[in-house]
């Protein structure tokens, strides 16, 4: 248990290089960031309140950065040499943060009613912010996840609603333009929201993993077009994928299961790895049942997965537990963060 009783689910959970956990929250209307490193304890980035919707992402060389909302701003973080800095830069809603090979931040931001779509944030040769209309793409979804490749080619995902429908679409500039592919892939309502995870390999194809009714996906772009795989019968509310280090055509992912209205009845909720090795899945760990500090049952949000050159897999996700009052009413949710470790 890193931390409960945060203000929301939309924490931000990574993992850089080294296998070290990185994640920021809001608690108390202010931002904090910590790692999992032993007797780490959470900082406060001063100047920052009541910050929503966080995105991280840690460079090579250690630099954290974290985009957020505040009120109806997007602000931007960074540690570079140690010390928290922190500003506004446009009105909009934070969606995802991505570092190029560089180190360099991208920020995806969502356009305010009644602009529609996305502007990409970067920073010129002078540090200047530029922010750039994505042209082809077309109106805000949620749940974005955003990658740079090695060749500076950016590819993102999304969850698009048409009024009870949620589909995941697409996007990338890999062609030269800015093209957006919705998927024939269909999430279904919950909460907390059914989300999708992005991993793109070393030659720029991306994978996407999420879950509808039918159970859990792996989707994959190939020469023929995309094409889905399944990983097992998950309802995934909060799932992640990486590649291995050692064996690129390993990749490993975090997934979670419950029943479809467990944030009704109270069902149990439970995490595991599976790996895919080429689009096939094998194996699992033991699964872990999410519990809050109280012993509630938890939904996982937003997550990450990471496993080293020993296999040892780590995970670290936010959570909300629901609390069913006996007459009904309003339901009071507790929401936190939770790292684990799996040691083969």
């Amino acid at each position: 248990m890193l931390d409960e009783e945060i203000d929301s689910l939309t924490a931000s959970f990574v993992f850089d290089a080294q296998g070290v956990g990185h994640y920021a929250y809001s608690k108390n209307e202010l931002l904090y960031v910590g790692t999992t490193r032993p007797g780490d304890v959470p900082v406060q980035v001063e100047g920052v309140a009541r910050p929503f919707e966080m995105s991280m992402a840690v460079a090579a060389d250690g630099t954290r950065h974290v985009m957020y909302e505040q009120g109806t701003a997007v602000g931007y973080a960074h540690d570079t040499g140690g010390v928290w800095q922190a500003q506004l830069l446009v009105t909009g809603w934070s969606t995802a943060l991505a570092l190029d090979a560089q180190g360099a931040p991208h920020l995806l931001i969502g356009l305010l009613h009644p602009q529609v779509g996305y502007v990409l944030g970067t920073r010129d040769g002078s540090g200047n912010w530029i922010m750039t209309p994505l042209e082809g793409v077309g109106p805000r979804g949620d749940r974005e996840r955003m990658v740079v490749d090695a060749a500076g080619h950016i590819h993102i995902a999304l969850v698009r609603t048409y009024g009870m429908q949620n589909q995941v679409v697409y996007a990338s500039n890999a062609s030269g333009t800015w093209t957006e592919e919705p998927l024939d892939w269909w999430l279904p309502l919950s909460s907390p929201r059914y989300r999708i995870a992005l991993e793109v390999d070393a030659t720029g194809r991306p994978s996407l993993v999420g879950s509808n009714t039918q159970g859990a996906w792996l989707w994959t772009k190939e020469a023929s077009g995309w094409k889905s795989y399944g990983l097992g019968a998950y309802l995934s509310r909060g799932p992640a994928l990486m590649r291995n280090t050692r064996y690129p055509d390993i990749r490993h992912v975090l997934l979670d299961d419950a029943d479809v209205n467990a944030f009704e009845n109270g069902s149990t909720s439970q995490v595991v790895i599976r790996s895919i090795s080429g689009t096939s899945a094998y194996g699992a760990t033991p699964p872990f049942v999410l519990e809050t500090r109280d012993g509630g049952n938890a939904f996982p949000g937003p997550s990450a997965v990471h496993v080293d050159d020993q296999d040892r897999m780590q995970a670290g996700f936010s959570y909300v537990h629901y609390d069913h009052l006996p007459d009904g009413g309003a339901l009071p949710t507790t929401r936190g963060l939770r790292y684990v470790q799996y040691c083969p």
